[in-house]
């Protein structure tokens, strides 16, 4: 087995979440009150749809990014809450396992539960370590698999669509088609009902056009119309090149911030050593063995796989809230919910990373 170590990570070192200790804040539950009015701001953040679906304003492009962003956000939050969770938990079943008085675990004004619990179990552990005893904790790291299925559809949903009026105004004009709502003077691929510069089919009793036309239309067109609409286009194409918007990169971050958040992880296998006094540490054995790949699993995801990513969505919230003149109040309040959101949780993951290390540094985890 690789020994791997997780407690030179620092997931939050010299980012802008990393706005308290261990001990602090009441960290955890997924941002708490603050998740709540977030979501009340912006219900795409708490209803159970994508919010790539959103409608947060009429410009297409910024639509596009604010979904990608709002997202990685909704994602982080309900990250930061399973990450919580499963943490307290892990170091409550050790502190039971282990004797710990429940009145240890109880948490003080602003310290969260899962500091509470956790440095009561490594405390404990610490006690047992007598005359230098120490562990060892040998594990495969853990295999975070994302869904390469939703990255994809999310950076399908950062590429926007060149719009019609787009497109006219883009095309060199004598190279636009499409079905022409008005006259069209150019050339026309179904009947021609007007003048035809050139051999027309049918005419009718005033020796109009009629039918189709070997030349140019002037006059409606009942097919495509080449070239020339004076009028509106309908479903315009370009025959030369009209190229698309180019996807965006802050809403590509958004969804691989996404894709990582929500990856799925293996827990390792996990061989436990004590260098002395086995028989003595064996309650403290039995229950590492049975809750450290918990630990293990959460301070990898965290610190490993998403650390970067955290810092990616910091960014991009600031870059977002610089681009809303105009936008709307939607937009406006859910960039606003989203960045505090990310900042929550943010600070919550931090919190479990830190609990979570207090116990598997006692562990041995790190060599």
């Amino acid at each position: 087995m690789a020994l791997f170590s997780v407690m030179a990570c620092d997931p939050f070192a010299g980012g802008a979440a990393n706005t308290q200790g261990s001990g602090g804040g009441g960290g955890g539950g997924g941002g708490g009150l603050l998740g709540g009015l977030s979501g009340i701001a912006c219900p795409e953040l708490s209803g159970g749809g994508s919010a790539l679906r959103g409608n947060f304003t009429a410009k297409a492009g910024l639509n596009a990014k604010i979904g990608a962003f709002v997202q990685a956000s909704k994602d982080l939050l309900a990250l930061s809450g399973r990450m919580d969770a499963e943490i307290t938990g892990a170091c409550k079943r050790m502190a039971a396992d282990l004797g710990v008085p429940p009145a240890k675990l109880v948490p003080a004004q602003g310290v969260a539960a899962s500091t509470a619990a956790c440095n009561a179990v490594s405390a404990e552990i610490g006690a047992a370590l007598k005359g230098g005893v120490t562990l060892k904790a040998e594990f495969t790291p853990p295999k975070c698999e994302v869904n390469a299925s939703a990255r994809a559809s999310c950076e399908g949903h950062c590429k926007v669509e060149v719009t019609p009026a787009e497109i006219v105004a883009k095309c060199d004009p004598g190279k636009l088609s499409g079905q022409c709502k008005g006259t069209c003077s150019g050339k026309c691929e179904g009947t021609c009902k007007g003048t035809c510069q050139g051999e027309c089919a049918v005419k009718d009793a005033q020796g109009k056009c009629a039918g189709q036309c070997n030349g140019t239309c002037q006059g409606s067109c009942s097919a495509t119309c080449h070239a020339s609409c004076k009028g509106e286009w309908q479903a315009p194409k370009c025959e030369g090149h009209v190229t698309p918007p180019k996807v965006d990169a802050d809403c590509k971050a958004s969804c691989d911030a996404s894709a990582k958040i929500t990856a799925q992880c293996t827990k390792p296998a996990l061989n436990l050593t004590a260098s002395a006094n086995a028989e003595a540490l064996a309650k403290v054995l039995a229950t590492l063995r049975a809750n450290l790949p918990v630990l293990i699993s959460a301070q990898f995801k965290i610190g490993k796989e998403i650390a970067a990513d955290l810092q990616t969505l910091v960014r991009v919230g600031g870059q977002l809230r610089g681009e809303l003149n105009g936008a709307g109040s939607k937009a406006v309040a859910c960039v606003t919910a989203a960045v505090s959101t990310v900042a929550s949780a943010s600070v919550s993951v931090n919190v479990s990373f830190k609990a979570s290390a207090s116990v598997s540094g006692k562990a041995g985890v790190g060599g």
